[in-house]
C-alpha cells in the first residue's frame, strides 16, 4: 500500500504542489489586505478552497481520462479501490494545503475557530470533489469532470437568491456565504456530507460494473 500511495503521489507531480503552495500563499495574503470589505472566511473556505480541490481532483487526481486506465483496470484487482484511493491523496493533500491557509489566516485575523473553519469548509469540498470523481470515471475526456463541475458552483453561486424559497437553505451548497438568516448552517453541513456519501454509493456501483 505504502508503494501504492508513492506512486500515485509521484504522477501528480511537483507542478501540483508548487500551484498548491502558491494558491495558499495567495490566500494568507488576501487575509491581510482584505480588511472588512470582504467576508473572508466564507469566501475563501466555503466557496474558493472547494473549487480548488475540486479541480484537483478532476486534474491531476483524474481517473478514466487517465491515458493508463485501461492497463490500470485491468491490473487492478478492484477498480473502486483504485479510484478510491486516487481521490483520498487527491483530497488529503490539497485539504492539507487548505488546513495551512486557515491556520495562516486566523493568525493574521483571527474571526473563527479552527474546527469551525475545518466544518465551514469539508462538506461542500467533498460534495464538489466527490461529484468530480463520479464524472471523472464517467467521462473519457479530460477536463470535462472539472469544466461541469465549474459550471455547477458557478450556478450555484448565481442562485443565492432561490434561497427564499423554504427548505432550499438546508441544501445550498455554500450556506455561510449567502448569510445563512436562520442559523441552520450545521443541519446544511450534515445534509451536504450524506449527499456526498450518496455519490461515492453511486461511485461504488459505477466501479462494479466496470469491473
Amino acid at each position: 500500500m505504502k508503494a501504492r500511495i508513492e506512486s500515485e503521489v509521484k504522477i501528480f507531480g511537483i507542478n501540483f504542489f508548487i500551484v498548491s503552495a502558491a494558491f495558499t500563499v495567495a490566500m494568507i495574503v488576501l487575509s491581510i489586505i482584505a480588511g472588512d470589505l470582504l467576508d473572508f472566511y466564507p469566501v475563501s473556505f466555503e466557496v474558493i478552497f472547494p473549487f480548488f480541490v475540486t479541480i484537483v481532483v478532476g486534474e491531476w487526481g483524474k481517473t478514466r481520462a487517465d491515458s493508463n486506465f485501461d492497463i490500470i483496470a485491468a491490473q487492478s484487482k478492484s477498480l473502486f479501490k483504485w479510484v478510491l484511493l486516487r481521490y483520498i491523496i487527491a483530497f488529503a493533500i490539497s485539504s492539507l494545503f487548505a488546513v495551512f491557509s486557515m491556520a495562516g489566516a486566523s493568525v493574521m485575523r483571527y474571526e473563527m475557530p479552527i474546527w469551525e473553519l475545518i466544518v465551514l469548509y469539508f462538506p461542500p469540498t467533498f460534495f464538489l470533489s466527490s461529484l468530480c470523481a463520479l464524472l471523472g470515471i464517467i467521462c473519457r475526456q479530460e477536463h470535462i469532470a472539472t469544466l461541469v463541475c465549474g459550471v455547477i458552483w458557478l450556478i450555484i453561486l448565481l442562485t443565492r437568491s432561490l434561497l427564499r424559497f423554504p427548505g432550499l437553505e438546508y441544501v445550498y451548497l455554500f450556506i455561510r456565504f449567502a448569510g445563512d438568516q436562520n442559523n441552520i448552517w450545521l443541519w446544511n453541513k450534515g445534509i451536504i456530507t450524506l449527499a456526498g456519501l450518496f455519490l461515492w454509493c453511486v461511485i461504488y456501483w459505477k466501479c462494479k460494473r466496470v469491473d
